[in-house]
């Protein structure tokens, strides 16, 4: 698992991003936002002095874990009545920090964005010529691929997306069926998580190395 200096100045933007949310607020236990405000500093003063190991212990992560399961502070949003609006400014810097800290992931950026119709045609090849036939959901889960490489490619998607529901629902269905077809499913988590986790593989730690490693998909 990665421990990089990007990832830590991943986790000093994003908390930065939050406390910017919470400006006016105390550092105290008496409100939501003074204990989000206390946890982020934790992990951005840790960030800073290159003292904080990935991943974080899940019991020092409780109320970032907490308030996103919850939402409890998502009214900070500009406009609190806007899913997306909500999913943009509050719940996505959340999410990020979260993948960095509680499971030491490296984040989705732009300058990976060329790989995912990379990635979605190797997993395309693998599909065309499986060793079972296909069921009815795999076949549509294939016509997705194309859709969303699509997208991509026309830069119509933002990412990380939310949910694959209601347009791509075969994702779900999927992520099980292609268990037996292992090559299938190790790109499927990958493409999955570029697209709606916002994470890329450990491997990718520069965008050589990901040139590199998808280039060896294409012979799985």
């Amino acid at each position: 698992m990665p421990n990089t200096n990007e990832q830590l100045l991943d986790v000093i933007d994003n908390c930065n991003i939050l406390l910017n949310k919470f400006a006016g607020y105390d550092s105290t236990d008496n409100t939501a936002e003074g204990q989000m405000i206390a946890q982020l500093n934790w992990l951005k003063e840790r960030a800073e002095n290159h003292d904080l190991p990935l991943p974080v212990q899940p019991e020092m992560l409780g109320t970032l874990r907490y308030i996103y399961m919850d939402g409890t502070l998502n009214f900070h949003a500009s406009n609190p009545n806007d899913r997306e609006c909500i999913y943009w400014e509050m719940e996505i810097p959340m999410r990020k920090l979260l993948a960095l800290a509680r499971d030491g992931n490296l984040l989705f950026k732009k300058e990976y964005y060329k790989y995912i119709p990379l990635c979605i045609d190797a997993l395309l090849l693998i599909l065309s010529s499986p060793p079972r036939n296909l069921v009815a959901n795999e076949r549509k889960f294939c016509e997705d691929l194309k859709e969303i490489k699509k997208l991509v490619a026309e830069n119509k998607i933002p990412l990380p997306q939310r949910t694959c529901m209601p347009e791509f629902e075969s994702f779900i269905y999927a992520k099980n069926s292609l268990a037996d077809i292992k090559e299938a499913q190790y790109l499927y988590y990958i493409v999955d998580d570029l697209i709606y986790s916002g994470v890329r593989p450990d491997t990718w730690l520069t965008p050589e190395d990901a040139e590199r490693e998808v280039k060896s998909y294409f012979s799985l």
